[in-house]
């Protein structure tokens, strides 16, 4: 699953390859440990806060800009709508929308 996240984004948007240094596969880990970390967290507010503050913190050395974050938030819903099919809702689309803009809002700031 990592790795099919990793290729939909570099599929969309081939320029952000250059910000990633760390070999492919671990990249794919960490974009599921991340996502794992972020979803189990999203029914306690205090303990989403946290660990998107905690992520955040690990790209500080990154220019985090509005359009990369629409691109990383379109890739992986886009890969989920494709994958999941109508088991993917619209409200399943809106909730993933809502939570990595909020995790790229404060990856932002």
């Amino acid at each position: 699953a990592g790795e099919a996240i990793y290729a939909a984004l570099f599929d969309s948007a081939p320029s952000l390859q250059s910000l990633f240094k760390t070999p492919r596969s671990v990249m794919a880990m960490r974009f599921m440990n991340g996502l794992n970390s972020i979803i189990s967290a999203a029914s306690s507010p205090n303990a989403l806060k946290i660990q998107v503050e905690t992520l955040g913190f690990q790209h500080l050395d990154l220019e985090v800009t509005v359009p990369r974050v629409v691109i990383f938030r379109d890739a992986i819903v886009d890969l989920f709508d494709m994958e999941m099919g109508a088991r993917f809702t619209s409200k399943a689309k809106q909730g993933f929308m809502a939570i990595l803009n909020y995790v790229g809002g404060a990856y932002i700031y």
